[in-house]
């Protein structure tokens, strides 16, 4: 079977290259927005109502090859399944984030920080429900049995956080850096 994807606009970000996070960071620094193909501009119609939104894009930098087995960049030490994990690396690369919406502008809408690179392909927006989507039992999965599961939980939300203790794992704990970019939506 066949499965084609069309996208509907560019998400803008101020990630180049390889320093977008491995989540959304909601405070992240700089500018985070969408533009979407004109076209849709009426199918924006009343999401302004709602605080989050889902965002589903392609991962179009990803290249081969899909390995099943991975390593979270959380807890390298551990390999679980790919689909046991956020990687990009997916036998269909696709990205799923929930972000706040801040504003939407004619066909713009600025959102808080999207874990995506600048420039790219959007493929949906959906309105995050919150007594829908907000499961009461909802658990961590694997990362529940981590010994230092408060640490590893601070870096995927992009917490500031001492290391008064040492870990078994590595990982840059300086933050992010950002380029700058041509557009910016600060008037």
């Amino acid at each position: 079977m066949t499965v084609t994807l069309q996208s509907i606009g560019t998400i803008h970000t101020p990630y180049f290259a390889l320093n977008a996070p491995q989540q959304p960071i909601p405070n992240a620094p700089g500018d985070f927005w969408i533009t979407l193909n004109p076209d849709y501009t009426r199918a924006l119609e009343t999401l302004q109502t709602f605080n989050y939104i889902y965002v589903l894009y392609h991962f179009n930098e990803v290249t081969p090859p899909i390995e099943m087995l991975t390593r979270s960049p959380w807890a390298p030490e551990i390999e679980i399944g790919l689909f046991a994990s956020r990687s990009a690396k997916r036998p269909n690369p696709l990205g799923l984030s929930v972000v706040k919406l801040k504003e939407i502008r004619g066909n713009e809408l600025i959102i808080s920080g999207i874990d995506a690179y600048d420039g790219t392909p959007a493929l949906d927006i959906k309105p995050y429900i919150g007594f829908l989507d907000s499961k009461e039992d909802a658990n961590n999965g694997w990362l529940d049995a981590l010994p230092d599961r408060k640490h590893t939980m601070a870096h995927a939300l992009g917490l500031a956080h001492s290391h008064s203790h040492n870990h078994d794992h590595h990982h840059e704990h300086e933050p992010l850096r950002h380029a700058k970019k041509p557009h910016s939506h600060n008037d």
